[in-house]
């Protein structure tokens, strides 16, 4: 479970002060990768370190301090991956295609060898996933098409002005956000020693950040969303809608706190579908069950602001919650991007602890 974000986002989340810089270059490689998949359940037998083994093609834009952004996160790259990854378990895993975008941050800038860390996002293609007749092993995989979340510690050695070797530790993590039933989701680590090749270096004056100008006002937010999920095992796609109004205010040039008020509905079908599961298992034939699917919550959290994108981090604890289904609370990770000075889109995983709710799809107004 986590969340995900197109590749324009990324590469487009620019757009504050721009400078007289030199054209930001270009940098392509390619790292080899061997790991295994986590085995983080006992009725998931096939998921046992499986000798996983796959490839990553990769280009990344170089920053040069032309947006505020830039500076503050110490110029970091914005990249862009293709991975090809073989479970070696041919019959259940299958092999997996993704398509990805991240940031990439150094950690020691002007120095020839580096530590750097990449974070984010995309979506991946499964070749083989759960079937309950076909293919009843894979417990972990039930779409075609899921959301990756990726992270990836390298130190990076310079050979010359053109070339890097890499040292690569990454973790992968699939899931789609309970679209499909079941949605265990596959994790895996993986190691590898990677080029990297940079066709067109340019020097560039590593500066930071001196302006101490804060938008200190009060914003005032509406947002609404709508999401699908399956219920049950080979289940039909529920609609879900989500609604929130927030204040929001920036505390530091890197962050913006949030305070307001999240509400819920679930459509009533899914709720008699879940609860009248649950009550088998766990209540008496005669406890009468609550189909309302509506909730409502009050919600905290802060957004990381990287040019016109922000990462979310929230938390939620209901207020209004009538369904037995569920903890007293819930948390949501995401993306959002500014479209306008006022209008923004969102995208962002609700989850109960390690279980995926829904992947909300929204946008909404600030002013």
């Amino acid at each position: 479970m986590r969340w995900t974000l197109t590749t324009i986002l990324i590469i487009a989340a620019a757009g504050l002060d721009a400078q007289p810089i030199e054209k930001a270059s270009w940098a392509f490689g390619a790292n080899p990768y061997y790991g295994g998949v986590l085995r983080y359940k006992n009725d998931m037998k096939k998921l046992d370190w499986t000798g996983l083994h796959g490839i990553e093609l990769y280009a990344n834009k170089l920053t040069n301090g032309r947006h505020q952004w830039e500076r503050l996160f110490n110029y970091p790259e914005l990249g862009v991956a293709l991975e090809y990854y073989n479970y070696n378990v041919p019959d259940e895993l299958g092999e997996v295609v993704s398509a990805t975008s991240y940031l990439d941050f150094t950690l020691n800038n002007g120095k020839r060898n580096k530590w750097r860390i990449n974070i984010g996002s995309g979506f991946v293609y499964s070749s083989k996933r759960f079937d309950p007749e076909r293919n009843p092993e894979n417990k972990a995989i039930s779409s075609r098409i899921s959301y990756v979340a990726r992270g990836t510690v390298h130190y990076e050695f310079m050979l010359s002005d053109n070339y890097f070797l890499n040292l690569n530790a990454a973790f992968r993590h699939y899931s789609n956000g309970r679209l499909n039933i079941p949605n265990n989701g596959m994790n895996f680590p993986v190691f590898g020693v990677g080029i990297k090749y940079v066709p067109n270096p340019s020097k560039i004056d590593y500066k930071k950040d001196t302006s101490t100008y804060l938008d200190r006002s009060i914003k005032f937010n509406v947002m609404v969303a709508i999401a699908w999920r399956e219920v049950l095992q080979e289940d039909f796609k529920h609609k879900a809608l989500s609604a929130s109004i927030y204040l929001s205010k920036q505390i530091t040039k890197y962050n913006t706190v949030l305070l307001g008020v999240d509400a819920f509905h679930y459509d009533r079908e899914s709720m008699v579908r879940a609860l009248n599961v649950h009550k088998s298992k766990f209540l008496p034939e005669d406890y009468v069950l609550d189909y309302d699917g509506r909730q409502l919550a009050i919600t905290a959290g802060s957004e990381l602001l990287i040019g016109k994108l922000s990462v979310i981090f929230q938390g939620g604890f209901y207020v209004y919650k009538p369904q037995i289904l569920y903890a007293d609370w819930y948390q949501r990770y995401g993306f959002k991007y500014l479209v306008t000075n006022n209008i923004f889109t969102r995208a962002t995983l609700k989850a109960h602890s390690r279980t995926a709710d829904m992947m909300e799809f929204g946008f909404g107004v600030t002013f």
